[in-house]
């Protein structure tokens, strides 16, 4: 079993970091991000479809990145709840913690829908090597100039119906024509990116591999 911490919280509401087994050294961390609801203060359960959905991507990638440290945070709850942005402050908390037991190494971050979302509100606020977004949400909510610096890459299904393949698009388009490094790959099926998922794991796992070398 993956050794785990708690993060700071109240009662059954706290935040989970799981912690991989392998590799001893790493040569770089991975904070993988999961989704969740717009609106949803109940702790999150282990057995939320959105956190089976990271564990499956990040075993994954995991496969195909042996000599990276892929770690899973689970939010303290499941929604967004915005103002409060929930997962923002959980996410700030893991990366404090990533630092403190990864010292010197870098860190990407992958986050999944609402997991995407968190990870652009780090963008530019926090130290990282490089970002994915897997399905990201609410992605013309963000300007191209909090991305500038930072690697990043934005895969979305043809197929998804819960947040916009187009307003991804767009966000690469802006930070490229800003001058950033940033990609697009659109995929086969759905929100979940469940349907031929090598394609895009190849293509993430060779986004990670460079930018965290």
């Amino acid at each position: 079993m993956s050794p785990v911490e708690k993060g700071p919280g109240h009662g059954k509401a706290r935040p989970v970091l799981v912690l991989p087994q392998t590799p001893d050294e790493p040569r770089g961390v991975v904070l993988m991000l999961h989704g969740g609801e717009v609106d949803d203060v109940r702790p999150l359960r282990r057995w939320d479809p959105s956190a089976v959905v990271m564990r499956v991507m990040t075993e994954k990638l995991a496969e195909r990145q042996p000599d990276l440290a892929f770690v899973r945070l689970l939010n303290a709850v499941g929604g967004w709840n915005e103002p409060i942005r929930s997962p923002v402050a959980d996410a700030e908390w893991a990366l404090m913690r990533l630092r403190q037991l990864y010292p010197g190494l870098p860190i990407a971050v992958v986050g999944h829908s609402m997991g995407g979302r968190t990870a652009f509100e780090l963008a530019g606020t926090q130290p990282l090597a490089a970002l994915v977004g897997l399905a990201p949400w609410l992605a013309d909510g963000y300007g191209e100039s909090r991305f500038l610096g930072l690697p990043t890459l934005i895969v979305h299904g043809k197929a998804d119906t819960v947040t916009r393949q187009d307003a991804s698009a767009d966000l690469v388009r802006r930070i490229r024509a800003a001058g950033g490094t940033a990609g697009f790959l659109s995929v086969p099926g759905w929100h979940s990116l469940g349907f031929r998922s090598a394609i895009w794991q190849r293509q993430v796992a060779a986004f990670l591999e460079h930018y965290l070398p």
